[in-house]
């Protein structure tokens, strides 16, 4: 018979601050201090959370991401972008022989969809939501079919309440007068920290 605090283990509903999960891989962040304190990078599989204070912050974070996909032969799944993809920007990256899906829909059907996404296996997930429609509940039935050995990315707003949730990193992209910075809300490789510059 399960405790109490081992049922809410595997809810996601507790965090253990000081512990890695060894059994997960680790995707470069592009970044080597970012990677660092990640504790080697995204964890895959693994479910993440980027809260952006300002439209397009994301752009450093997600071509490190994407190309690492395109490597591996992953199509990518854009839900609900902020923008339509450019043909030309591809190009310029080097992505334009890549399978790029964009899925602009309702929040409903949007949540439905990158849970799906999650579930193959062998997609990177991209999904644009606002922080009124991802409930916990939600988070944690995609968290559940990102461990099928799938990874995928939340991109929202910054949350007022910071309810737990169950994310393999949740962190906060801010624009400075340096570049961006990062705030790491939550990780698993350890405690929390601020003003993280990419560099």
């Amino acid at each position: 018979m399960q405790t109490k605090i081992q049922t809410l283990i595997q809810q996601g509903l507790i965090w253990h601050g000081q512990t890695t999960d060894t059994q997960a891989a680790a995707l470069s962040t592009g970044f080597k201090q970012l990677d660092k304190v990640l504790g080697g990078g995204w964890q895959y599989p693994g479910l993440h959370e980027w809260q952006l204070q300002a439209p397009f912050s994301e752009q450093a974070l997600l071509l490190p991401l994407v190309k690492q996909a395109v490597q591996h032969h992953q199509p990518v799944f854009w839900i609900n972008p902020p923008a339509w993809l450019s043909a030309a920007g591809l190009h310029y990256y080097g992505l334009s022989k890549s399978m790029q899906i964009v899925i602009q829909t309702n929040a409903e059907k949007a949540a439905w969809a990158f849970e799906q996404v999650l579930q193959t296996k062998n997609a990177l997930a991209l999904g644009w939501f606002e922080q009124k429609t991802t409930t916990a509940q939600c988070v944690r039935r995609w968290y559940k079919a990102s461990q099928t050995g799938q990874m995928g990315v939340v991109l929202s707003e910054p949350t007022v309440n910071e309810e737990a949730r169950a994310y393999s990193n949740r962190l906060r992209v801010k624009m400075t007068t340096t570049g961006v910075t990062l705030d790491l809300l939550k990780r698993k490789a350890g405690w929390p920290l601020e003003n993280v510059a990419l560099q």
